[in-house]
């Protein structure tokens, strides 16, 4: 498909989603339609929000909502990028989390939107937040309802999902929030891989992957919370459960000028979170609160491999082999908060405790022995401290925000097999600035802001062993690893009308001793500090309300990225951008038909580039019984374009990689809601 006809097909699909930049002070622009929210830019913070309820999309998976959001890029395998960058934290509920630390792509392409009730992406977080996420943070907020809905829809290739969720108000200032979502789907992929090992600038050698894979990954998410309002104490508990897991067989076919070999891969995977949370809030007035927060998490991952290498050139000979991973994350989590007047002050305290385990064997002899040079067990430590300070004021139509946060970093990586511990210990202080003019009504809104920010390597990047789970992929670790340092500058300006919305941004990122991902001459995949890269950009985002019918979006995003490798200062440097549309018709008061579209230009790589991609949803949704419930009609994909291709290229190693997927689905879905209480408070 030409550039022509993609822009054609971006601006005119789009679905209806909600816009909210800067705050939680919004307005409603088309009641007629009562599904899309923006608010200006009032300072507080740098930020958009999306509520997965009121798209048309009931089918739709955390990879695929996020598609709606200004400056965002993301892969069928769900991998990220913010502003140009891949380090993005994730938190669930506003706390830190593991769950999308080593496997997060796994569970983006497979969290149901409909377990989530708000996304929201800060660009600028403020220094009472951990300081991870060089291009800031994407929190998920799982749903929490005040009355009771149940839900269920359905698809091609064996997809369906369901769940319920209930609020219920004990007292007068007591609530109550239960959920449970469940969603099974359909994956199905291929990979073709042409590899050139090159010497002198003469190929050596020439392999061809051919790889294909089938899965019906399989997800249920459940909630329990209370909270309880009374004078000036506030006190909320919240459980919560995520778990992912599937069966997947894969088929591999390596042929190499000397070799060849065929591969069955038996694949299990299960990833699961459990979390607990307990926050007392004492409020003495508006001017004066205390706080303490009590977080414990638990994340395990497990995958279980059974191979069957047949080799068939230059000797045939059947290989059999297991191997099996086990990771284990602890993590404990403690905040204290004061407030007075304008001043806020407090102390996190942040602990995790990693154990990986992977176990191989052998089948030799009618029998499976282990096999000890590709067997280890790895602990990970992290202890984090951390004071900040902040202040902020507001002037009739200004405000203004300083911060600083100060944090130690204790961290040791010990390896059972050689007794060996590595350990890093540091200390770093973000400093945060922002400056915002809002005029409270129509008219215009600005700001600029200045943050800084860290991410630390995850653990998969620290694991100095051989990862041998994917045959196409070998990954080992650096447990050498450095901290990158970002420094994050932006400026946003914002102008309200009663037909349109007008909302550019311009963006700088430098990152010092930035975390990339290499492939080495041997096809090892590894970790290293960069030495420099910087990205700088504009993003714009238009939203029109022409007629009460109808209303359109259009999100943009160009930057500029550069990336130092090499001592020598060599440099690699290109434009790359993205645009994503959005319109939504009410065909009737009770009918909304929506569509959206994206394009991601090519996007360079430390070894290469990226190719183009583009996709178009749509969907329809009629409301019934005086909105009480809903049935919704959509399609995914329905241009089938889900394919993208990975080029390395290097004076030794040449890669192309070309995936493609299924991803086209019919989903047909019905929402019901109700009301258990006799008011709602």
């Amino acid at each position: 498909m030409n550039l022509y006809y993609r822009i054609i097909l971006f601006v005119f699909c789009n679905i209806s989603f909600i816009y909210i930049r800067a705050n939680n002070d919004s307005i409603a622009v088309q009641k007629q339609l009562k599904t899309i929210t923006v608010s200006k830019i009032k300072a507080k913070n740098e930020s958009v929000s999306l509520f997965p309820d009121k798209l048309v999309q009931q089918g739709n998976s955390l990879n695929d909502i996020l598609l709606f959001f200004p400056s965002l890029e993301n892969d069928m395998e769900g991998n990220i990028r913010l502003r140009g960058s891949e380090k993005i934290t994730f938190l669930i509920d506003g706390k830190p989390t593991s769950l999308f630390g080593d496997y997060r792509s796994e569970m983006m392409i497979q969290l149901p939107g409909s377990a989530i009730g708000q996304i929201k992406i800060d660009y600028a977080p403020d220094v009472s937040r951990p300081a991870e996420g060089s291009a800031g943070t994407i929190d998920l907020s799982l749903k929490k309802m005040r009355q009771g809905q149940v839900y269920l829809s359905g698809a091609n290739n064996d997809r369906y999902m369901a769940g319920t969720h209930l609020g219920y108000s004990l007292s007068p200032y007591w609530q109550f929030n239960a959920g449970i979502d469940y969603k099974r789907e359909y994956r199905k992929r291929s990979f073709l891989n042409t590899i050139a090992s090159r010497e002198n600038g003469i190929v050596t050698n020439e392999q061809i992957q051919d790889n294909s894979a089938v899965a019906h990954p399989q997800t249920v998410i459940g909630t329990l919370g209370s909270e309880m309002n009374k004078d000036k104490h506030t006190f909320s508990t919240n459980f919560s459960f995520i778990q992912m897991w599937f069966d997947r067989t894969g088929n591999i076919h390596n042929t190499e000028t000397k070799k060849e070999l065929r591969v069955v891969r038996d694949n299990e995977q299960k990833n699961r979170q459990y979390s607990a949370n307990a926050f007392y809030r004492y409020k003495h007035n508006e001017q004066t609160s205390i706080s303490v927060d009590i977080n414990y998490r638990q994340a395990i991952y497990d995958e279980d491999n059974d191979y069957r290498r047949n080799v068939l050139r230059p000797q045939t000979n059947l290989i059999q082999d297991r191997l099996f991973i086990n990771q284990k994350n602890n993590e404990y989590e403690l905040n204290l908060t004061g407030r007075f007047g304008d001043f806020k002050s407090g102390y996190n305290a942040w602990l995790t405790t990693s154990n990986n385990t992977n176990l191989k064997e052998i089948f030799k002899d009618n029998a499976f022995s282990k096999a000890p040079d590709e067997t280890f067990n790895l602990d990970l430590n992290r202890y984090i401290h951390a004071l900040f300070l902040q202040y902020e004021k507001q002037w009739q139509k200004w405000f203004i925000y300083a911060g600083v946060r100060g944090e130690y970093t204790h961290q040791s990586v010990y390896t059972a097999e050689g007794n060996d511990r590595i350990k890093q210990d540091y200390w770093n202080v973000f400093p945060a600035f922002q400056l915002s003019y809002n005029n409270q009504q129509y008219g215009h809104s600005w700001q600029i802001s200045y943050r800084q920010r860290i991410n630390r390597p995850v653990f998969s990047e620290l694991n100095p062993f051989l990862n041998q789970s994917d045959p196409q992929e070998i990954i080992q670790g650096n447990p050498y690893l450095k901290p990158e340092i970002s420094h994050n500058i932006s400026s946003g300006y914002s102008y309200t009308h009663k037909k349109f919305i007008f909302t550019p941004a311009l963006f700088y990122r430098i990152r010092e001793q930035a975390i990339a991902q290499i492939m080495k001459e041997d096809m090892v995949v590894t970790y290293d500090n960069l030495y420099h890269n910087q990205s700088a950009g504009i993003e714009l985002s238009t939203f029109i309300f022409p007629v009460k019918w109808m209303d359109i979006r259009i999100n943009s995003t160009i930057y500029y990225d550069e990336i130092q490798a090499d001592k020598e200062g060599n440099k690699r440097h290109d434009w790359a951008w993205n645009a994503n549309g959005v319109i939504s018709f009410r065909l009737t008061p009770t009918t909304v038909l929506q569509c959206n579209g994206h394009y991601i230009s090519d996007i360079q790589t430390v070894q290469g580039e990226i190719r183009s991609r583009c996709r178009i949803d749509t969907g329809i949704k009629q409301q019934i019984f005086s909105g009480k419930g809903e049935i919704t009609l959509q399609v995914n994909d329905w241009c089938k374009s889900t394919k993208e291709i990975t080029i390395i290229d290097t004076p030794t190693l040449y890669k192309r990689t070309e995936k493609r997927g299924d991803n086209r689905a019919i989903w047909l879905g019905i929402v019901w809601n109700f009301n258990i209480n006799k008011t709602i408070s």
